[in-house]
């Protein structure tokens, strides 16, 4: 059955860095309709609306993120009792990584950046913020009176389980699997593995959130796969 997603590499909102890539799949071949990025603003409110605005032209049936939904619980709630970590170094520290975070650690060797971080915790913040604005029930934003899922992926992890371990050097392969030609902007390939991911996730062909992870966000992986 075949399925579009968007898949989004966010970036910051005055920045022209955010890349999109809606796309019809089925189990043979991908249909892009659009791969775009978001043009430069002056200030974050269009943002939102720029978002709106793509939602609205592509009705798709699910998207998926490269960002942080959530901060660490422990920042937020001092007297949550984190779970014990098997590990050294500060992926072990629950103030600095989520749960979801050592999960990508310890299965697959990926040592994301903390969300709150001084490279990553302007991303996480907006994206926090576009969810906030959309009425965020996990995982659903609201739109128009329509439910859309939206996940938070890692486009390393994905191309990862898709037999890429340098993916950055192996994109002209990937596109290829995909049937696609050569796309020169990494932000727009990290979109393309996104709006993958994303259907996968509606085929259940991930990890859902464990115990552990319970109401501070999750980074659904793809479970090993191939086009």
């Amino acid at each position: 059955m075949k399925k579009t997603s968007l898949g989004i590499d966010l970036g910051g909102c005055m920045s022209g860095n955010t890349a999109f890539a809606v796309i019809e799949w089925d189990d043979r071949s991908a249909n892009v309709i659009a791969l775009f990025k978001e043009p430069k603003h002056k200030d974050a409110q269009p943002c939102f609306e720029f978002l709106k605005e793509v939602l609205r032209k592509y009705k798709v049936d699910a998207i998926a993120v490269d960002a942080p939904f959530s901060l660490p619980r422990m920042l937020i709630e001092p007297d949550f009792n984190a779970s014990p970590r098997e590990a050294s170094g500060e992926i072990a520290n629950p103030y600095l990584y989520r749960y979801t975070d050592y999960w990508l650690y310890k299965n697959y060797g990926l040592r994301p950046m903390p969300p709150a971080g001084d490279r990553i915790g302007r991303l996480t913040a907006r994206m926090v913020e576009l969810l906030h604005a959309f009425d965020y029930q996990a995982p659903y934003i609201q739109l128009d009176q329509s439910s859309i899922p939206i996940y938070e992926v890692y486009p390393k992890q994905i191309a990862l389980s898709m037999g890429y371990a340098d993916y950055k050097k192996k994109r002209t392969k990937i596109l290829q699997e995909f049937g696609l030609e050569e796309i020169e902007d990494e932000h727009l390939v990290d979109a393309l593995l996104c709006s993958f991911c994303a259907t996968k996730i509606l085929e259940k062909k991930t990890v859902f959130p464990p115990l552990e992870a319970k109401d501070e966000g999750w980074c659904y992986p793809l479970l090993e796969s191939n086009f």
